[in-house]
């Protein structure tokens, strides 16, 4: 097997990023590395099913690729109660924060640290919360994406007591309106007839108390494709396939081939998704590239990227650029901390 290139090591000969606060220059020397241990064991539990020997590397190398840049890292766990992460907020002296936090709390769980974060004037890697609020949102996020003439699948949004869809044809996917409920996430079911819809459609509706979403299903392939930076310095990567797996969640494909002219097709509607949504330093986007239209299909924006080391698209979509997971990390830090000091 190829091992892919350390990357961007050139980042490590720079000096120590820094920040404007206050109308004067504060370099970036003490670096908090935010997340949920609760959400994060889960996750691993699934992801890691049968490479238990990963489980634990991922934070462990986010923590050394940014000790290797010069920084000094502390850990926050938020997994307590909330006055307790505000006093250690308050009271530590912390730059910037490379926050992988999803916080269980109501639906909107990744948006809470960000709106932490703004209110105490901490910067942080990601977009803003009300970004995330919107991404987490599968009705806003399609209204979002027909306003700016960018294809998603047709849907009905339902509530118990509501009327059923008359003109959808079977098969369909039954959605939770949120992406996430209480720190879980609820998967989607694919229906094949009005028996099961309304028992899933119920059933959802029931366990989350929210609107469900009644989808139609377009066959084809599931990509995912991602960006990084900011302003003239955005860029995408690589676009990877997702296809189901027994031995893991999901398995990703890379170094597909789709064409030129699709290839460029799909990256120019993620940077339009990306610069009105006003998003900042990376995202990924999901999508269905349908067989009978030969058309993509854009179905989620996320606003906080998974990280599992050789679990998750947007590394694996580094890795095909010949990035390894310590220079990604690295850049991913440095686009942040460029942005903030731009912004200053």
């Amino acid at each position: 097997m190829r091992t892919p290139s350390r990357g961007p090591l050139f980042l490590l000969s720079l000096p120590l990023c820094g920040i404007l606060k206050g109308g004067g220059y504060l370099p970036i020397r003490r670096v908090l590395l935010a997340y949920n241990s609760a959400v994060l064991s889960q996750e691993e539990e699934e992801r890691y099913a049968t490479q238990q020997e990963l489980k634990g590397q991922t934070l462990r190398l986010i923590q050394e690729a940014l000790e290797e840049g010069g920084y000094e890292v502390c850990l926050l766990d938020v997994e307590q109660p909330l006055e307790e992460v505000v006093r250690f907020l308050s009271t530590q002296s912390i730059h910037f924060v490379f926050n992988l936090t999803t916080c269980v709390s109501s639906v909107y769980s990744q948006a809470l640290f960000p709106l932490l974060l703004d209110a105490l004037r901490i910067p942080y890697l990601g977009s803003q919360a009300v970004v995330h609020a919107l991404c987490l949102d599968r009705f806003l996020t399609k209204v979002f994406l027909r306003g700016l003439g960018i294809p998603t699948p047709s849907f009905i949004l339902w509530e118990e007591g509501g009327p059923w869809p008359e003109t959808f044809e079977f098969p369909l996917f039954v959605k939770p309106r949120f992406r996430e409920h209480l720190g879980k996430r609820i998967k989607s079911i694919m229906v094949s007839d009005t028996e099961n819809m309304e028992k899933e459609a119920l059933r959802i509706f029931r366990e989350t108390e929210e609107k469900v979403l009644l989808e139609k299903y377009i066959s084809g392939r599931e990509l995912v494709v991602g960006l990084w930076g900011n302003g003239r310095e955005l860029s995408t990567l690589p676009i990877v396939e997702i296809r189901p797996s027994e031995r893991f969640q999901e398995e990703i494909l890379r170094d597909i081939d789709l064409g030129e002219d699709l290839t460029l097709q799909i990256q120019r509607m993620a940077i339009k998704i990306f610069q009105e949504l006003n998003m900042q330093d990376y995202a990924t986007f999901r999508l269905i590239l349908s067989e009978k239209e030969a058309m993509p299909f854009f179905f989620e924006i996320n606003a906080l990227p998974s990280l599992y080391f050789r679990q998750s698209p947007f590394p694996e979509m580094c890795a095909a650029a010949d990035i390894d997971y310590t220079g990604m990390i690295q850049r991913l830090f440095h686009i942040a901390a460029r942005r903030v000091r731009n912004d200053g």
